[in-house]
């Protein structure tokens, strides 16, 4: 009997925490019919900003302040191949937007730089003759607001009640300018609802088998004379939380993230602490660079030498020249972002009682 009951408890556990790493992978992307998220921009990063948006100078403003009847919003990565190409329809779409009397200071077009800094975006600009502001977002906040997508992510807003409204959302490059530029004017006129209600997008993330999780933790538990044991605890924001290991009180996250990358695949790995927030190890899943070619010895190495020992209390700062594998910029930024949220884990795991 005795027997049969911990089979079923264990069975139950088993089935609550798998249920969690295979299900939910949707990610709460914006969508049509929703206002726009709030956001705030520092227009004095980048010059003439002001006078594109219509304000009288610069100063940090909310989104809703820029003077536009149609907004147009390009979620990008500086160091994502289709972002890059993107750049090219894009002047084009601004110039025909610029050049028509229709559209001509009603529409404007704005770019959010997913995990890059100013240095970053303004190189971008250069480099590609971007006509529209980009402004950094190194912490992923706007991106997070938007929701885990795959860029380059286009949105097409109208202002309403002083607030902009998401009318179309579209990710992936976008070849077609005419037909891009013929849906802003539509939007601009109130035609677009009308004739078609735009469908939402999800971004579905590969689900990671609870059972290799288990087995990876206990094979690094192993090599470090540590009990073989693994107990789920919570998940939060996508990320798994787990107590391992003897009464020392290990912890283990599980990160399982889209790439920003339209055409690069999930950042997936785990990441150790002790109670006292000091990262132990990282353990890689899946970690990839240019065209997929996954991370080998040299690479996940060098991640750790840069944060292994660091605290998930103290923000670990990413310096894309200097701490980015070669060819993985992107998804070396991912991996700072993720083990820098360990910080609310943290405070999680004391806020339950797990720590004390």
């Amino acid at each position: 009997m005795k027997k049969t009951v911990n089979f079923l408890i264990a069975a139950g556990i088993l089935m609550i925490f798998g249920i969690c790493l295979l299900t939910g992978t949707a990610h709460g992307l914006i969508k049509p019919g929703e206002l726009f998220p709030r956001m705030r921009f520092d227009l004095s990063l980048h010059k003439d900003s002001s006078k594109y948006f219509g304000l009288k100078k610069d100063k940090e403003i909310d989104i809703s302040e820029i003077n536009a009847e149609v907004l147009m919003v390009e979620v990008l990565s500086v160091y994502c191949v289709s972002c890059m190409s993107q750049t090219a329809y894009d002047r084009e779409l601004y110039s025909m937007i610029e050049e028509n009397k229709k559209t001509a200071g009603k529409v404007k077009m704005i770019g959010i730089g997913a995990g890059n800094n100013l240095r970053e975006v303004n190189k971008f600009i250069d480099e590609f003759s971007v006509p529209y502001p980009v402004f950094p977002d190194y912490t992923f906040a706007q991106y997070n607001q938007v929701g885990q997508v795959r860029t380059p992510f286009k949105v097409l807003l109208r202002k309403r009640g002083g607030e902009f409204e998401i009318i179309k959302t579209e990710m992936g490059a976008n070849e077609d300018v005419e037909g891009t530029f013929r849906t802003i004017v539509a939007i601009l006129e109130g035609r677009y609802q009308e004739k078609k209600k735009e469908e939402s997008i999800t971004a579905e993330i590969k689900p990671i088998d609870p059972s290799l999780v288990e087995q990876l933790l206990k094979e690094w538990l192993d090599q470090r004379g540590e009990p073989k044991k693994v107990k789920g605890l919570f998940e939060d924001s996508g990320m798994m939380v787990y107590r391992i290991g003897s009464e020392e009180e290990i912890y283990a996250v599980l990160v399982n993230r889209l790439s920003t990358c339209d055409v690069c695949k999930e950042v997936q790995f785990i990441y150790t602490m002790d109670r006292l927030g000091n990262v132990l190890d990282i353990i890689p899943i899946h970690l990839s660079k240019l065209y997929n070619e996954t991370f080998d010895g040299n690479d996940v190495a060098k991640v750790k030498q840069h944060i292994v020992s660091r605290n998930v209390r103290e923000n670990i700062p990413f310096n894309s020249d200097v701490d980015a594998i070669t060819s993985a910029t992107i998804t070396s930024g991912l991996i700072y972002d993720s083990i820098n949220k360990g910080g609310k884990i943290y405070d999680m795991l004391i806020e339950k009682g797990y720590i004390k």
